[in-house]
């Protein structure tokens, strides 16, 4: 896992529970003295296993915790690489360049990211099936990350996620319902 995930988790945690918490969460989950930088690799255990602990701090489902993450991720990430964003011109235009696009910049800027496989087509309707599938099993971050567009575009959104890795899936189906568009 990328170390720009842990930053913005870290500014996640930092803005809504304080610098006290992330320091207790890197005390209970990190190696000593862990200071995460944004182009290098570390054990996604340690992220998985501070997740754990903020939904339970919170008494939350941890799929709950994953997709608030997913959809401050955006932002966080959207600030980071404002380049990125500014190629779409919608919320669609964005979904339908995960793959082509920001996968192709993410390889560019980070070494062996371990992406996951994303593809989307779209439906009649005013709909967007895109399909996940990764070792990881972070449909719901993706689903946040998918929040975050919307949020950033002012496209209102449904999603449906029936079909899941997480009750015995080989991958995810995202329906993503345009409603304002």
């Amino acid at each position: 896992m990328k170390g720009i995930i842990f930053n913005v988790l870290e500014d996640m945690v930092v803005a809504q529970c304080g610098m006290s918490v992330w320091n207790d969460l890197l005390e209970k989950h990190a190696p000593k003295d862990r200071v995460y930088v944004s182009a290098k690799s570390y054990a996604e255990s340690e992220l998985f296993s501070i997740v754990q602990d903020v939904a339970q701090r919170l008494n939350l489902p941890i799929q709950d915790v994953v997709k608030a993450f997913g959809q401050f991720l955006f932002n966080g990430l959207a600030s980071r690489h404002a380049g990125v964003i500014e190629q779409f011109e919608n919320f669609t235009s964005l979904v339908m360049g995960i793959h082509d696009v920001i996968h192709l910049e993410v390889n560019k800027l980070y070494h062996e990211p371990s992406l996951p496989h994303i593809s989307g087509q779209l439906l009649p309707d005013n709909h967007i099936a895109l399909r996940y599938s990764s070792p990881r099993r972070l449909c719901f971050c993706a689903e946040g990350l998918l929040f975050g567009a919307a949020e950033h575009f002012k496209q209102k959104i449904q999603i449906t996620h029936d079909t899941c890795m997480h009750t015995g899936a080989d991958h995810c189906m995202l329906i993503i319902e345009l409603q304002n568009d």
